[in-house]
């Protein structure tokens, strides 16, 4: 009997459709004044898979020292069920001043197969665990409206003075017709980054762009002021 793994990577921006195991999210919120955040998952297929998870840092490093464990890290997930990831906070070694930023890793173990030379899919994807500390005392959406933007020359800085995460996606020259676009990143807390403009994108005294919000959906910012 020949059985080939094939592993696909994933960084999720939306719901994988050929997984086995579907995620319900594309990000986890964990709000410090709950005891624990969650991730649901649904098995839609007609066989049981396994499913192992674990956390990395902001810099996508594993380190047994996070203070998050998620539980349970193996668990089975028989066909057609439900099930829930949960994610539980020791209550020491995260900044309360700031979020923090972890990627949630999952890595299916797909079912054996009884047939010969069968090529087996496991699925490996990875997505943002934000904790969010209850003193910060403002929104995802207040923070994006606080951006700085500034051109010079062919380049384009944005300056995130807040304490959050802010996942930019799509930055537009123009709000309606002949509009250019290109792909933008997210951007830190306290921090600025600067992109490169393609030839063909013309900005002037306000831009328009998009960034990814609490719910994984995309959200539009018009006429945000440049410098």
């Amino acid at each position: 009997m020949k059985k080939i793994f094939f592993f696909v990577f994933l960084q999720l921006f939306s719901r994988c459709s050929f997984a086995g195991l579907q995620l319900e999210a594309t990000r986890v919120i964990y709000h410090s004044n709950n005891s624990s955040a969650s991730l649901s998952l649904k098995n839609k297929t007609n066989q049981n898979y396994m499913l192992q998870t674990w956390l990395e840092t902001a810099d996508k490093k594993t380190d047994k020292n996070i203070p998050i464990q998620v539980v349970p890290p193996i668990m089975r997930i028989d066909a057609g069920k439900d099930a829930t990831l949960r994610f539980i906070y020791s209550g020491n070694g995260l900044p309360t001043n700031r979020e923090s930023l972890f990627w949630i890793n999952t890595q299916e173990i797909p079912p054996s197969s009884q047939k010969q030379n069968v090529l087996q899919i496991a699925v490996h994807s990875r997505l943002k665990l934000f904790y969010r500390p209850k003193q910060l005392n403002t929104t995802l959406d207040e923070e994006v409206k606080k951006l700085s933007w500034m051109k010079t020359g062919n380049n384009i800085s944005v300056t995130n003075n807040g304490p959050m995460y802010i996942s930019l996606n799509r930055l537009h020259s123009e709000k309606y017709n002949d509009r250019s676009d290109m792909d933008i990143d997210m951007i830190a807390p306290y921090s600025t980054r600067s992109f490169s403009l393609p030839s063909s994108m013309k900005l002037s005294g306000k831009i328009y762009f998009s960034y990814i919000n609490d719910y994984g959906g995309t959200t539009e910012v018009t006429g945000a002021s440049l410098k």
